[in-house]
């Protein structure tokens, strides 16, 4: 393997800054040492296949430790594109101090930005023994410490790290033919300013920029003007020329030349506030913005709106509000899919969709209820009217009422005066989707059954009967004819709300579609490929949270992978279950593993209708099933099971609730019992 050194002063961060940068390129094809000039004895030869230093100067020092000095090449060093954009802000002609470690390094740091075109700003260089109180900038190459404490701003633009130019003589010197490191070249050359470029691609970008902004601040209604801390005009746009009555050009010319004295007057004492002022019969909307820069005034920048024009805005904003209501963003052509049972359940919602029968939709959580409920709204022939959403689940009891069915004034105390429209009559002429359907209280379910009956609504405090026309959708992710049959749901809502069901299959039953929605939700890194290994885990996992748990992986892996998906990319719970091995490792030895199973049972079984369970209930059962057992013993299971994050126990009426990990370790421990050979 051939090899690079890399000969700095001493020992310091720079040596191994800069093997870095040849790592960036070179990855392990080249192996790179770093030497120090103050460590180098008589007699130490220095045998890489080249041998980088910092200056010409130090290319001579070296050669008595190379045995070929052409291997010697001096390493011409520039600045990070993103780290220039800051210099570039600073105001023309201002003072700069610029700071490095050495008088010759701080020079050698001028002279690079002089040639990368930094020509707009004095730089000064720093010398300890001087003090710098007029100046407020300093640059610095990754010396900060150095810089004075009376220095208001300091941008530091990292170390410089290695040019283009480098890398080339390198790659020829070593007669590198690859075109891995070809390409990383490339890439690392777009993250830097070549010297031998400077900084033109950055004007010309900042030209393109410019004509961006001012073909955006013409297409406003409102006029802008910005004049700077002299009075002069530097940008105006199309419609204060409108506003004013201006037919010439007037960028560069003094704001006295432009307005009378008044108007001058008043611009002068307008401040952030909106301000209406008078000119030539008009009244007209001003707001001022002063620029700062470093504390100091730069200029100021002014918005000027006719009265008309903003009378003539609200309208046009009451009369779509008025009109848009509520709206569903979602159709059959968002819902992606590969699996044939998929398909089949959007065939079967199409053809609901053209009925104005209840429709009740049936899915694990994540499935994608809502997106099947609003497609249907927006193929069906209310689809220009309003969508009203409510998760029954998500809003407390003591309010679902009053938001489903809306109250008189004065109803109840904190009751608006003038009374409020209940999402039933906010719906009308649309859908209404009742979200969590299942969770709805039963005091509030034969009220709802009255609507669907007669699709009529009363609200609260009121003895008027008020129709409605709306088309009711209905989901769950809960078993209702169980709950039904447990009294917790009303058997005749239950028949009236089933008239058109459809269920969604839930992700792990439609393992075709895994792959590809998961690339559809990584977007813009659609190009990223998946290991056969990262797959296999992907489509084997239950999924228990669905297409919405699959969001979320994808989420993951576009943060954490930039070019291949290995099993290392994935969340660690898709890929680890080491840690069930050790829940069982440390109830066996805490507590009575079979017990703590029972209650994992019990606990879930109570979660499914909706309840948490206390210690008390939870020995009531175990009772029923032969298992005595005392209310301390199950305090000490639940501590354990909380512990490991299988339970979160809450403390009060709400109980003990199965979290994701508990659902999978019961799962995960049923199956292993299964298996597990006699």
């Amino acid at each position: 393997m051939k090899s690079i050194g890399i000969v700095t002063e001493g020992h310091s961060s720079l040596g191994e800054f800069l093997a870095e940068n040849l790592r960036e390129v070179f990855l392990d094809y080249i192996k790179i040492n770093n030497y120090y000039f103050k460590r180098l004895k008589k007699g130490d030869i220095i045998e890489d296949d080249v041998v980088l230093v910092m200056i010409k100067e130090k290319a001579l020092q070296i050669q008595g430790y190379v045995k070929d000095s052409q291997k010697i090449i001096v390493i011409e060093r520039t600045v990070k594109d993103g780290q220039i954009h800051n210099i570039l802000t600073i105001p023309q002609n201002t003072n700069v101090l610029v700071v490095n470690d050495t008088i010759e390094t701080t020079l050698e740091t001028i002279s690079l930005l002089y040639q990368i075109g930094i020509n707009h700003i004095k730089l000064v260089p720093y010398d300890p023994e001087k003090e710098y109180k007029d100046i407020k900038i300093a640059i610095t190459p990754g010396e900060k410490n150095r810089v004075p404490s009376y220095i208001e701003k300091i941008i530091d633009i990292g170390n410089r790290c290695i040019d283009i130019s480098t890398f080339i003589k390198i790659i020829s010197m070593l007669n590198i033919n690859n075109k891995e490191i070809s390409d990383r070249l490339l890439k690392y050359s777009d993250t830097i300013i070549p010297l031998n470029r400077g900084i033109k691609n950055q004007y010309k970008e900042m030209i393109t920029k410019n004509e961006r902004l001012n073909t955006i601040i013409n297409l406003l209604n409102e006029g802008i003007l910005y004049i700077n801390d002299q009075g002069v005009i530097e940008l105006y746009n199309k419609a204060f020329s409108r506003i004013f009555k201006l037919n010439e050009d007037i960028i560069g010319k003094s704001v006295e030349k432009i307005f009378d004295n008044k108007i001058i007057a008043f611009l002068e004492n307008a401040s952030s506030k909106d301000e209406l002022m008078e000119y030539q019969g008009q009244y007209i909307n001003v707001k001022k913005i002063t620029s700062e820069y470093l504390g100091q005034k730069i200029g100021y920048c002014f918005n000027f709106q006719e009265v008309t024009y903003i009378k003539q805005l609200e309208e046009n904003l009451r009369q779509k509000l008025a009109k848009k209501g509520y709206v569903a963003k979602y159709t059959f052509d968002n819902i992606k899919t590969c699996s044939q049972s998929m398909k089949e359940c959007i065939m079967t919602a199409k053809k609901i969709a053209d009925s104005d029968l209840t429709v009740l939709i049936i899915g694990e959580s994540g499935t994608g209820k809502e997106l099947f409920a609003q497609s249907i709204h927006n193929a069906s022939r209310r689809r220009n009217q309003p969508f009203v959403a409510i998760n029954c689940a998500a809003v407390p009891e003591s309010l679902l009422e009053s938001e489903l069915f809306g109250y008189e004034g004065g109803a109840f105390t904190g009751a608006l005066k003038e009374g409020k429209a209940g999402l039933f009559e906010q719906a009308h002429n649309g859908t209404i989707f009742l979200d969590e359907i299942g969770d709805m209280p039963l005091s509030l379910q034969a009220r709802l059954l009255r609507v669907i009956q007669e699709r009529q609504v009363m609200r609260i405090g009121s003895q008027k009967v008020i129709d409605v026309n709306i088309r009711i959708i209905a989901a769950t992710n809960k078993n209702l004819f169980e709950l039904v049959q447990r009294g917790l749901f009303r058997e005749d809502l239950y028949y009236r709300l089933n008239v058109l069901p459809i269920y969604i299959p839930p992700l792990r039953n439609r393992k075709e579609d895994i792959i590809p929605l998961l690339k559809e939700f990584l977007e813009e890194k659609k190009e990223l490929n998946f290991t056969k290994e990262a797959e296999d885990i992907l489509i084997n996992y239950d999924w228990p949270g669905n297409v919405r748990e699959l969001q979320n992986t994808a989420s993951y892996i576009a943060i954490m992978c930039e070019h291949t998906v290995t099993p290392e990319d994935l969340p660690v719970y898709l890929v680890n279950t080491d840690n069930f091995d050790y829940c069982i490792e440390r109830l066996q030895s805490a507590v009575n593993i079979s017990k703590a199973i029972e209650i994992l049972k019990i606990i879930k079984d109570s979660n499914l209708i909706s309840k948490g369970i206390g210690r008390n209930g939870i020995a009531k059962i175990l009772a029923l099933k032969g298992i005595f057992i005392t209310e301390g013993e199950v305090r000490s299971i639940l501590g354990v099971l909380n512990e490991l994050k299988l339970i979160n126990s809450n403390i009060g009426r709400k109980g003990s609730e199965l979290t994701i990990a508990g659902q999978r370790f019961l799962n995960w421990y049923e199956n292993r019992r299964k298996h597990k050979p006699n």
